[in-house]
Formats: structure tokens, C-alpha cells, sequence
């Protein structure tokens, strides 16, 4: 028997859900609910925006998407006997969107507001929503592919300590401090997301059963002191969080480190099926959701990972991939190498040839009757592979992503006869939501009433 524990509705606003949510890491956010050893539980998942996009043929809500709010997680959750030093064994045991909201939204930000992995070469704010029908998704606005999706949460992990908090926080801070300078790293200047890290912010704070930003900001002390020392969910880190690992299905395990007392497990961020990197950043298809989970604890387990850092809580989570995927046998695979789109050598490095994989397969399979924007948000929710496939021949790191041929309702190999070929090409008829360039506010009008 699975005990829900944690219910949400995706009608309602995250900071009107019977259970708080919350949209920061701290060790100080409580509690909302705990489980022992063993115990089945489920727990339920807004969308990781907490339902600012809509399921409509505009993408100006992705356009003005308030990112001050996001993550919105589930948790966190305390598991009873869990003490810092310990491994935390989380088997999921199924996973699937809500009832009556059975579907997801892909989508790629404005330049001025999150941009993303090409958006010097798109720009403008872009969406595609996709129906979910069992195990398959299709997409109005990218018609002529269909998939099977493998459900997976994008975000989930354990609550910090306060000491690996202020570590994070140091060293994000000091990355941004160095743009512009000198000691600025050299990837600042190939790819166009901004901000370089996103650092402490009380505006659009939601933190669990203190309260929401709104209604506690510059009016609770306890609030604002942890506010503005919470750290934002973008990305990963040594507690898991925002890893955007596909492979995290039914029949996984993920053991990870604990820092606090009764680890404090939270999650979110639901995916329907995503491309490895989610490469347009507002990435994989969307979702709703729910997580069947089961706990354990391994005494003393967290010597187990390797400490590789300044400080021993330098770990992260370490998994085993369940049996359940999308099976494909044919494959078109794209190569990249760290020469970007200027003719400039890079040093092994492997996001710029990750980056020209990624645009030589967009640039093809438009070839096809598809345009780049379909092309982009198609790679960062399709179940596609990426690998880095070569890191020591100096000075190319090698880097390929492979797409299953079977998505699509036409073959997108390359023809034996061009001219024949040319001649059957069916044009656009159908596109993604395309917004204008330029003057994104972010801007949830929820927040006005």
C-alpha cells in the first residue's frame, strides 16, 4: 500500500497548496513531512514554474516567466534514523503524471530573461506543448514525431548543512565577481546564459511553512536572515538537486549523501521525457507529476563517496539505472569537436563540441520540413543521446548526440537521390510558438491579485 503524503493541485498557485512548497535550499526550511524505513510513499509534484505556463499557441508566458520563483519542490521530507554521514537509499518504485493533467510544455527563454545553451543563435522565447497519452507524447506544434517518454524527476536531493551551504554560496558568488574580468573562465564568452550563477534571493522565495515572500519579506527576521542566505535550485550540486538525469525512472535507486538531520528529501521539476543536456534550457517536456518512493538508510554510508575537493563534504549522489527505458535500434548520430561556429580552437573542450553537435543536427534534420526552433525544442525533450566521445586527443574533445530514427513519420537519413528528394520536401505548416525579440518582463500576474 502507498501513503500519499504529499498532495498538491496544479489549479491552484504553489503558495495555495494545502501542503507548503518550497523553492530554495536551506537547512532551516522544516519539515512538512516524514516517513520511516521502508515506508511506500507518494508524493505529488507541481510543474517546475508552478504552473506560470500555460497549455495554449502563445509563448509569451515562457517570455515573462518570473525564474525568481523556481524551483517549486515537494518536501522537504525527514526520514526517520537519518543522521548526517549517513547514505540515503531512495528506490523509485513508479512515477506518472496527475490526473486530468496529462500533458507538458517544452520551451526555450528569452535572451534578456534565462537564455540558454544556443541563444546566440535563438534568441527569442519559443514553446511547444505536448499531450500525454500512456507511455507516448505528441505535439501540436511539432507535428510528425511521436515518442515513448521515460517519467523522471529533473530535481531531487537532500537539504545542505550549513557549512556546504556557505560553500556554495562562496564559490557561485566569486564566478560572478569574475565576469568582466580577467580572471572571467573561458566558456563565459561561448555560450550567452546569464546570469553566470544565480546567488541568494529573497524576491519570489518560497520557503515551506515559513512562508511566502510576499506575505514575510522585510516583515520576518527569521525569514529574511534565511532568505537571503537560501541557495536558488538551478543547478546541481554535491546534494543531487537540479541534475536533469534522464535515467532517474521506474526501478532506480540513488543513494544519496546526508547533511542534515532526517536528510529532508525534496523533489520536483517533473519530466515526461527529456534529451540528454536538455539543451534549450526551458528543456524537457514539463510536467505535473507524482513519484512512488521507498527509503532507507546505510549507517555511516556517506564515507562510501569519494570526497574529491578542499572539503569532505566535496561528494555527490551515486545511482543504479532501473531496467524501464525507450527501446530504439536505428540511430542518426551527429558529431561535434571543440572548433566553434567562428572557426576558433578550444581546448578539449567538450561544451563547445557538445554545442556544434547540437546545431549540425539542427541545421540537418530542417533539411526535412521541420524548422530550427521544432529542431531545438525536438533535441531537449526527444529521447536522444548524448556522449562525450572523445576528451584526450589534443586539442579536439569529441562529442556526439545520436537521435532514434523511429520518432519520426518520414525517414531523415541522408536520400540516394537528392533531386527526387527535393522534390517530396513538405514545407512548415505547423510551428512552435515564436515570441518577439526583445523586452521580456518577468512578471507572474497571479502575484497582482
Amino acid at each position: 500500500m502507498v501513503k500519499k503524503i504529499i498532495s498538491v493541485d496544479p489549479k491552484k498557485a504553489p503558495w495555495e497548496q494545502d501542503t507548503p512548497l518550497h523553492n530554495r535550499w536551506h537547512p532551516d526550511i522544516p519539515p512538512v513531512a516524514s516517513v520511516k524505513q521502508g515506508d511506500k510513499f507518494r508524493v505529488e509534484c507541481v510543474d517546475w514554474t508552478g504552473g506560470q505556463i500555460k497549455n495554449n499557441d502563445s509563448s509569451d508566458d515562457v517570455k515573462n516567466v518570473d525564474l525568481s520563483q523556481v524551483h517549486y519542490l515537494s518536501g522537504p521530507i525527514t526520514v526517520e534514523g537519518a543522521q548526517p554521514g549517513d547514505l540515503l537509499k531512495v528506490e523509485f518504485l513508479n512515477l506518472g503524471p496527475l490526473d486530468d493533467d496529462e500533458w507538458g510544455f517544452t520551451g526555450t527563454f528569452a535572451r534578456e530573461n534565462g537564455g540558454g545553451f544556443l541563444t546566440d543563435h535563438f534568441p527569442k522565447a519559443t514553446k511547444a506543448c505536448w499531450d500525454i497519452d500512456g507511455i507516448y507524447c505528441t505535439s501540436r506544434h511539432i507535428p510528425g514525431v511521436k515518442f515513448a517518454g521515460l517519467i523522471h524527476p529533473g530535481l531531487i536531493g537532500t537539504a545542505p548543512s550549513a557549512e556546504l551551504l556557505q560553500i556554495w554560496n562562496e564559490r557561485e558568488a566569486t564566478l560572478v565577481s569574475e565576469e568582466g574580468t580577467d580572471a572571467e573562465k573561458t566558456l563565459c564568452g561561448c555560450l550567452a546564459t546569464r546570469p553566470l550563477a544565480c546567488l541568494p534571493e529573497a524576491k519570489g522565495a518560497m520557503l515551506g511553512t515559513l512562508g511566502h515572500f510576499v506575505d514575510k519579506s522585510g516583515k520576518d527576521e527569521l525569514w529574511d536572515k534565511i532568505a537571503s542566505e537560501a541557495a536558488r535550485t538551478v543547478p546541481g550540486r554535491e546534494n543531487g538537486g537540479n541534475c536533469d538525469i534522464k535515467n532517474l525512472s521506474r526501478g532506480c535507486t540513488v543513494y544519496f549523501p546526508v547533511f542534515v538531520e532526517g536528510a529532508n528529501l525534496s523533489m520536483g521539476d517533473m519530466h515526461m521525457s527529456q534529451g540528454d543536456g536538455e539543451v534549450s534550457f526551458c528543456g524537457a517536456i514539463e510536467m505535473s507529476g507524482f513519484l512512488d518512493l521507498r527509503c532507507s538508510v546505510i549507517k555511516g554510508g556517506m564515507k562510501m563517496l569519494p570526497a574529491i575537493g578542499p572539503s569532505p563534504l566535496n561528494v555527490n549522489p551515486i545511482f543504479e539505472i532501473g531496467p524501464l527505458e525507450p527501446r530504439y535500434s536505428e540511430w542518426l548520430v551527429f558529431e561535434g569537436i571543440s572548433v566553434d561556429e567562428k572557426g576558433v580552437q578550444h581546448y578539449l573542450d567538450a561544451s563547445i563540441a557538445y554545442k556544434m553537435a547540437v546545431l549540425k543536427c539542427i541545421k540537418y534534420l530542417s533539411q526535412f520540413g521541420y524548422s530550427e526552433e521544432q529542431v531545438y525544442l525536438l533535441l531537449s525533450c526527444c529521447p536522444c543521446e548524448g556522449r562525450i566521445s572523445g576528451i584526450v586527443d589534443v586539442p579536439n574533445a569529441v562529442c556526439t548526440l545520436a537521435i532514434p530514427l523511429a520518432i519520426f513519420d518520414q525517414d531523415v537519413r541522408p536520400p540516394s537521390d537528392l533531386e527526387h528528394f527535393a522534390k517530396g520536401i513538405r514545407v512548415v505548416e505547423k510551428d512552435v510558438c515564436i515570441s518577439e525579440e526583445g523586452g521580456a518582463i518577468p512578471f507572474d500576474p497571479r502575484l497582482a491579485k
